[in-house]
């Protein structure tokens, strides 16, 4: 296939499901037949209406909430985890699925075919050409084909912040230790500026740096980072800039071209709602000969899928990226950033100036985004994540030690007003 090198809008591809019908079944023509009843519901009641407006409209989100198979016992408000995932792409994994055992050998490659196809129309959310866009695993395998992908020297310095200590920072150490590279950590202030982030990370730099580091969205918290601003400082010092994007795509739109950062990395099993053991990682064109791939291999190194050469892959499970990116297109991400940040908003203010509780979140209203921090007087995180489950039903994630240990909330698409209400009842009563 000829990667292209600009992403246009084009419509959604029937061809999954005509191959699925000529190849696989006439069974597995109906795979997304919810998604399409869901996509003529969304248009209809959001005609006309700011994305502001239909965030507030609990009858349409209902009517969004029917797409997943959810456990009527629990509210699930862990959702920047590990997603549930909408009927559409279950039922096509499971079909899937089930071909595949059948006959490995046609099934499996027929539906690792439709990786190209994804790509594409990834790459046109990502507003990136298709031969700057790999399907890789999830964020952590994009993040270490760039730590062990570039060839840093003795003295090379990689700048990370406190907030990448889990993940990025981890990949960068391992750099230094084999190389001899320097990673040096900057701190942080809770909810910080765009401007003290900046200052924060151009202090820290000399003309050794060779990479920032940042995430798009901050894990356990909901900062925003200005990593267009960073971007900008990296390369106007002869750095690159590596995003940590697993909490920004398919929850707020992301734009690689204005962002202008060299690597963007992201699990699409999160926001997107695809299967487990799925992600993306965004490459900028002139950048790809010069980032070796994990494991060697026979691809031309100008291009993007020597990154997904890692040996036998899951058919099924990419394939059903097909009816994830369907299902968020149907919605639209302007209307799924604006819905799951009144959702959380709904949270901050119902929990504004109680006594013993603590919320913590992006401080710019224009960037904020549906993830926050709530710590509870007298709990640590993992003690009120078990109180909210064990006594309220209520799923969270908590285990942050430190001056805020609580839990972090990051509501979506199928969760309620009354679900937040709920949750804030919960922490009230907790809180007394």
């Amino acid at each position: 296939m000829q990667l292209k090198t600009n992403a246009k809008p084009q419509k959604l591809s029937k061809k999954l499901s005509r191959r699925s019908a000529l190849q696989l079944g006439i069974g597995a023509i109906a795979l997304a037949a919810d998604a399409g009843a869901i996509a003529q519901t969304a248009q209809a009641k959001a005609f006309g209406r700011s994305a502001e407006q239909l965030a507030k409209d609990e009858e349409f989100w209902m009517q969004i909430a029917r797409a997943y198979r959810l456990d009527g016992r629990y509210i699930v408000l862990n959702g920047g985890g590990n997603n549930p995932i909408p009927d559409s792409v279950v039922d096509a994994l499971h079909r899937y699925d089930e071909l595949s055992a059948s006959q490995p050998r046609p099934h499996n490659y027929l539906f690792l075919n439709h990786i190209d196809e994804h790509r594409e129309r990834l790459a046109t959310l990502f507003n990136c050409g298709s031969d700057e866009l790999a399907i890789t695993r999830n964020t952590t395998e994009g993040l270490n084909i760039v730590g062990s992908g570039l060839d840093f020297k003795a003295g090379d310095e990689i700048i990370v912040s406190n907030f990448e200590e889990v993940y990025a920072k981890p990949v960068f150490e391992q750099v230094a230790a084999r190389h001899g590279a320097i990673v040096k950590t900057i701190e942080l202030p809770l909810e910080p500026t765009a401007e003290e982030v900046v200052a924060r990370y151009r202090d820290a730099m000399t003309s050794n740096t060779r990479m920032l580091v940042a995430s798009h969205v901050v894990d356990g918290w909901g900062f925003v980072l200005p990593v267009k601003e960073l971007s900008e400082l990296a390369h106007a010092n002869g750095a690159q800039m590596l995003v940590d994007g697993a909490l920004g795509f398919g929850q707020i739109p992301v734009d690689v071209q204005q962002i202008g950062c060299d690597y963007y990395a992201t699990s699409l099993h999160k926001w997107l709602n695809a299967p487990l053991g799925t992600g993306a990682l965004f490459v900028k064109r002139e950048r790809i000969e010069a980032l070796w791939p994990l494991y060697g291999v026979t691809t031309a190194r100008t291009d993007i899928r020597k990154f997904e050469r890692i040996g036998t892959r899951c058919g099924p499970t990419i394939a059903a990226i097909g009816q994830a990116i369907d299902f968020y297109q149907q919605i639209g991400p302007t209307r799924k950033a604006a819905r799951v940040k009144y959702l959380s908003s709904l949270a901050r203010d119902d929990l504004k100036g109680v006594s013993g509780v603590t919320f913590l979140t992006e401080r710019d209203e224009a960037k904020r985004t549906g993830l926050a921090r709530i710590a509870v007087t007298g709990y640590d995180g993992r003690s009120l994540t078990t109180a909210l489950r064990e006594e309220f039903g209520i799923y969270t994630f908590g285990n942050f030690p430190g001056e805020y240990d609580g839990v972090y909330i990051s509501p979506n698409v199928f969760n309620s007003a009354n679900d937040m209400l709920t949750f804030t009842a919960a922490v009230k009563q907790l809180a007394t």
